[in-house]
């Protein structure tokens, strides 16, 4: 697994399991979740909880966060990134599993009423990302898909 981000001597990191994913929609537009109260913006995705995997994680984390279910779900890679999360004044070593899905169903009301989803080209947002872990997926996919 390759690892960004800078991890600083001293500094005790605790890890958090996440996965995250590249929504399209037809228009090949990702979903992002816009949050209000922080001003930033990320990528669909969170914390895997206990006893599910990262897939059933992503799929829960997109009901949660914008009410939608997801189809074609494609594991892409792995990525760990040591990073100071400001909001929460702590250390963490993210380790995510990375997917590429489509947009399903709207299922429900998301749960987290401080997202909104912003449909927007990958291009266009990239450098926008709040977390440095979802500007390098971006960043990478999109290095993909020029060489395509």
């Amino acid at each position: 697994m390759k690892y960004i981000g800078e991890k600083l001597e001293g500094k005790e990191y605790k890890e958090r399991r996440t996965a995250c994913g590249l929504i399209f929609n037809e228009k090949g537009e990702t979903a992002v979740a816009y949050i209000k109260k922080h001003n930033m913006y990320n990528l669909i995705g969170g914390k895997i909880e206990e006893n599910e995997d990262s897939k059933q994680a992503l799929i829960r984390e997109s009901k949660e966060e914008i009410g939608y279910s997801l189809k074609d779900i494609e594991y892409i890679d792995s990525l760990g990134c040591y990073y100071y999360f400001e909001l929460m004044d702590k250390y963490e070593l993210a380790v995510m599993d990375f997917y590429k899905a489509k947009i399903g169903e709207k299922v429900c009301k998301p749960i987290e009423e401080d997202h909104e989803l912003v449909w927007v080209k990958p291009e266009k947002i990239a450098d926008k990302m709040y977390f440095e872990y979802h500007r390098y997926l971006l960043e990478k996919y999109l290095e993909r898909e020029e060489e395509r």
